[in-house]
């Protein structure tokens, strides 16, 4: 920063040559006047824009250009000379020199490349090398501007002293003043009885004054003695010592705090610290004291070494004083704990582990932590080491999860080894895939069944492409051998038909055929082009009694449009459902002349030549498939030249005259940053589905800039089937060029795992006052928009 201030070493070479001149014209010593300003050029004279031209308002982000307004742009040097080299050009209204001294006098103007400096008075001594710009000292270059009454530079030791200075940097905030500078010429600065503010010239809403700021550039750090932060002169907090970053670079200290209001856990201080530890690695330790429910302790690691880069979250709270278990004493100790890391440890060879846990079921609802939401109920334990090639990879994974609020718990992975493999073969676009994986499931309740699964899935494929024609078959078979513990497999009844060895084999064909079709047209003097492709498929997988097995990791597939032309309607391997259809859909796209999406549909349908008999044990009995056809799928999006947006999907039972899932998004866009949406999804799987299984919900967002600097927020969702709100937030935002407030009210259901019957009785709600104070340039919120909000903002025309 302060190591541009002794500039004038700029005059150092050319000064010496000037100062011989004059001597060798003046040996009587007389003084030379001249009313003309006197010009002294070095080889020749390099123009450069004046200050007012670099002060000109720069184009920065829409709604804060203001900020800078008022600041010089940064400039580059534009020249690969040596700074000896570079041509200087002097002005003044007159010129002497006496014993070795050169004076300008009078309006003088120094300027070498994007360098500049001003003064009434120059006086440099050729003979100890000492240059003293007096008067209305005025130096500027790409990077700072420099107002001070006296620059007293040596051009022997590079030391520099500056007397009643102001500074202000470039392209950037941050500017204050100092009674005296002292640079030592190695890049060590001395300010006494200086002030420093990140606001823009002409707001001073904030300040720090120190009675002595030392600034290290070789370690880019600031150290302050004696600091008072103020808020428009007045003083609000003393700091005996204050040390502090120059730049980004990151530095141990006080972050800011976080204030909440909460009708459950009462106020609430959050004041985290940040430990600077290596170059490679930081940690975050925030207490946070809650009235109602004690001290809650945080930290964070974050690392990156050879071996991978990382981070881990621990939180503890050590007696909670407000949850109780399910027997009504109090819950206790809560903790919760992240752990993830990332490695390639060679070309081919990579590791990642993620692991989340928590104490309790209620800890999102309870604790505001950014590594989970109310919303969660279940959390990953997973680590995986892969190695790839061109044409095959492996991998090798251990996983878990802990289901919040369920007790039925998945199995345990311990390990699976999986193979993957893809091969062209040399006739038309024939190829060759290879999947296999060996399973080991384990799990932690003993009345569960375990068992090692083996599943190989040999595929040939023949994708063929004629002009806007596609036909892609493929014909694959599948081999599962399981081996399973059933001595104390004794939880639900449906296990007594599991066998402990099962082998199942089972051929699928599938081919599928579509038409990619295209037309130009015009509308309303508009130019479009419509994309429309017909497809076809038929998939063929005959039954097998499958009963024997158990579920490890499979479930019902949600149905979507693209889900229509799925091999299996099951996720894993455990049952690869019967399936003698055929799948019929189209789509269609209409394109700008920019190649911009503004309208998509897509609609199909499953029909069955023969019925599924393939269930989950845990479906109903008349759960088997006895219907002639699925649900009717469609999905449409609309953009209406950017300021509308329409989403909407839907699933039909035309048998049953049901719907079982919808959802809609409607969102207007007014400018930047001004916005609101409303939403509606429904889901309900048939007549008889049970209470939690169905959602029936309608919500708005909004998110309203009031002007360049206010912005209003709010966010409603409410249960039509259990006519009560589940989420309310409002808030206000002010955000300066110096400083941002933000108040929110938040209103929000908390998490429920009870029963339907004590639903009204026990359902909880939590209302929180959320109030940030930040000042921008000591660790401020900066530039916000509607991404980062309060709530999450989901563009409807890119939803699914």
């Amino acid at each position: 920063m302060l190591k541009l201030i002794p500039l004038l070493f700029v005059l150092s070479p050319v000064a010496s040559a000037v100062a011989q001149e004059i001597e060798n014209k003046n040996t009587s010593g007389t003084q030379s006047n001249t009313d003309s300003s006197v010009s002294t050029k070095s080889n020749a004279t390099t123009k450069i824009a004046s200050l007012e031209e670099k002060s000109a308002p720069r184009d920065v982000q829409v709604f804060f250009k203001q900020c800078y307004s008022q600041v010089p742009p940064v400039t580059t040097r534009n020249s690969n000379l040596d700074k000896n080299q570079i041509p200087i050009s002097i002005n003044a209204n007159s010129l002497r020199g006496i014993n070795g001294e050169i004076i300008y006098q009078g309006d003088v103007n120094v300027v070498q490349g994007e360098k500049s400096l001003d003064a009434d008075r120059l006086i440099y001594n050729r003979n100890t090398e000492q240059a003293n710009a007096i008067g209305n000292a005025r130096y500027v270059d790409g990077q700072i501007t420099l107002l001070a009454d006296q620059i007293d530079t040596n051009f022997k030791t590079d030391e520099a002293s500056l007397l009643q200075t102001q500074y202000q940097f470039h392209g950037q905030s941050g500017r204050g003043n100092a009674d005296r500078v002292y640079d030592n010429g190695q890049g060590f600065y001395e300010l006494n009885s200086s002030s420093y503010t990140a606001c823009p010239p002409g707001d001073i809403t904030w300040s720090i004054d120190s009675s002595t700021l030392y600034i290290d550039k070789e370690n880019d750090m600031g150290t302050a003695y004696n600091a008072v932060l103020r808020i428009k002169d007045v003083p609000v907090f003393y700091f005996p010592y204050i040390s502090y970053p120059l730049s980004d670079t990151r530095k141990t200290g006080l972050l800011f705090p976080k204030y909440e209001f909460s009708s459950v856990n009462g106020f609430s201080y959050s004041q985290p610290l940040y430990l600077n530890l290596t170059s490679n690695q930081d940690a975050t330790i925030t207490p946070t004291y809650m009235e109602n429910r004690g001290l809650l302790v945080a930290t964070e690691y974050r690392y990156m070494f050879d071996i991978g880069s990382g981070q881990i979250q621990a939180e503890y709270l050590g007696d909670d004083r407000i949850r109780e278990d399910d027997d009504g004493d109090l819950i206790g100790e809560r903790y919760l704990f992240h752990f993830e890391h990332h490695v390639n440890l060679s070309q081919d060879w990579a590791f990642t582990a993620d692991y989340n846990k928590v104490s309790d079921d209620y800890y999102f609802t309870d604790i505001d932590t950014e590594y989970g939401t109310s919303t969660d109920n279940q959390l990953l334990q997973t680590a995986k080491l892969s190695y790839t090639k061109s044409n095959w990879n492996s991998e090798l994974e251990v996983r878990d999860f802990q289901i919040l609020g369920d007790d039925d718990t998945p199995h345990i992975v311990l390990p699976k080894l999986a193979i993957s493999a893809y091969q062209p073969l040399n006739w038309k676009s024939l190829q060759f895939d290879w999947y296999s994986e060996v399973t080991r499931f384990e799990h932690s309740d003993s009345d569960v069944y375990t068992g090692t699964r083996i599943h190989a899935e040999p595929k040939l494929s023949l994708p063929l492409y004629y002009d806007s024609l596609f036909i892609n078959t493929e014909l694959k078979y599948m081999l599962s051998v399981y081996q399973q513990d059933l001595d104390n497999a004794t939880k639900y009844s449906w296990y007594d038909e599991l066998d402990e060895s099962v082998v199942r084999y089972l051929p699928s064909f599938k081919i599928h055929s579509g038409i990619n079709l295209e037309r130009d047209f015009s509308v309303f003097g508009n130019s479009y082009r419509q994309t429309l492709v017909p497809q076809m498929q038929y998939l063929y997988v005959p039954y097998q009694n499958q009963s024997d097995i158990g579920l490890y990791d499979t479930t019902t597939l949600q149905q979507d449009y693209y889900g229509l032309f799925r091999d299996n309607r099951y996720s894993g391997y455990d049952r690869i459902a019967e399936a003698n259809q055929i799948t019929v859909g189209v789509s269609s796209s209409f394109l700008n002349e920019q190649g911009e999406e503004k309208l998509r549909f897509a609609i199909g349908q499953n029909y069955y030549l023969s019925k599924s008999r393939t269930v989950l044990p845990t479906d109903d009995d008349d759960d088997s498939q006895s219907v002639s056809r699925s649900s009717i799928i469609a999905e449409f999006d609309v953009n209406f030249e950017n300021d509308y947006f329409l989403h909407a999907g839907i699933e039909w039972d035309s048998d049953e005259n049901l719907l079982k899932r919808a959802n809609t998004t409607l969102e207007k866009r007014w400018a930047y940053n001004t916005f609101m949406q409303l939403s509606y999804r429904y889901y309900k799987e048939d007549e008889d589905a049970e209470w939690d299984e169905i959602v029936n919900q309608v919500g708005s967002k909004v998110n309203w800039s009031i002007n360049t600097q206010w912005s209003a927020y709010a966010s409603y969702y409410y249960d039509l089937e259990f006519e009560n709100s589940y989420e309310s937030i409002i808030g206000i935002k002010y955000q300066s060029c110096c400083w941002a407030l933000g108040l929110s009210y938040d209103k929000h259901m908390q998490s429920y795992y009870g029963t339907e019957s004590d639903f009204n009785d026990d359902m909880e709600t939590e209302n929180s006052i959320n109030l940030t104070i930040e000042l921008m340039g000591l660790g401020g919120v900066g530039y916000s928009d509607s991404e980062d909000g309060l709530f999450d903002y989901g563009r409807p025309f890119y939803l699914k």
